[in-house]
């Protein structure tokens, strides 16, 4: 059985426009939907990481990537409410979201590029966690041009 193609742009944009539109029902988004999303999110989010490292405080790339995750949030706030209310139900999704994981975990200086990949995914995933859940919004304000400034993440190794 093959593998279907990503969705293409204008069908990304499509979807994010019904879902933005009050008067239209959520669609029904398949798997490769999904992940062509989660590619849009993940490339936006290396390129404003690559910014963030570029000019931050290099005792604290920890905050630097917490605060680009937040402000891209805030940014894309539809395609974060999609990929967030996703996430627990596709296997595709969650799996394109490794990628994401280990790149925030090398950013923001957990892992190490030799550190091996389920470790640096799962550091990684906790990171995205603690910057998503830290002012009880999900990781974005709903409010248009809203940056959540939440303090300094506290981040912990330990694996509970």
């Amino acid at each position: 059985m093959g593998r279907r193609a990503l969705a293409g742009y204008a069908e990304l944009n499509a979807v994010l426009d019904q879902v933005r539109d009050p008067d239209r029902p959520d669609p029904e988004l398949t798997d490769e939907q999904l992940v062509g999303l989660q590619v849009r999110w993940a490339t936006a989010l290396s390129a404003r990481l690559d910014a963030a490292i570029e000019f931050a405080d290099h005792a604290r790339p920890l905050d630097a990537v917490a605060q680009a995750w937040r402000e891209l949030a805030t940014r894309h706030a539809t395609l974060r409410a999609v990929l967030d209310g996703a996430e627990r139900d596709s296997a595709a999704l969650a799996d394109a979201q490794r990628g994401e994981f280990r790149m925030l975990a090398l950013a923001a200086g957990l892992a190490a590029i030799d550190e091996r990949v389920e470790d640096a995914v799962w550091l990684g995933r906790r990171l995205r966690d603690l910057i998503r859940d830290a002012d009880g919004t999900d990781g974005h304000d709903s409010r248009p041009g809203s940056v959540s400034s939440s303090p300094s993440i506290q981040f912990s190794t330990a694996r509970s």
